[in-house]
């Protein structure tokens, strides 16, 4: 197994690193969920990430990665706990009241 690489962030200091697309990182800034998919083949504790308006135009391209399903990812590199964050942020937004 290889070893995870470490990324400095400077709310949380040295964390693993992880990789989502540019509007599971907006929401970060605007607690608003988008959605958040991962590979269900995936092993990693933080695996790649994207929206739901992603998942769309993967969905729309054939499920392939192209250029431009890529291209409007505009992938973001996080640190493991805000990844876990922008995740809460989908997680509770899934959550229903009564």
């Amino acid at each position: 197994m290889s070893e995870v690489e470490k990324v400095k962030c400077e709310t949380h200091g040295w964390q693993e690193e992880s990789f989502v697309c540019q509007h599971i990182a907006g929401t970060l800034l605007s607690g608003v969920s988008v959605g958040f998919h991962w590979s269900a083949g995936s092993v990693a504790k933080h695996p790649d990430a994207w929206c739901s308006v992603c998942e769309e135009a993967r969905v729309q391209a054939g499920g392939e990665w192209t250029s431009e399903v890529e291209e409007q990812l505009n992938i973001k590199l996080l640190c493991s706990a805000c990844y876990e964050h922008a995740k809460s942020i989908w997680s509770n937004g899934r959550k229903v009241t009564q």
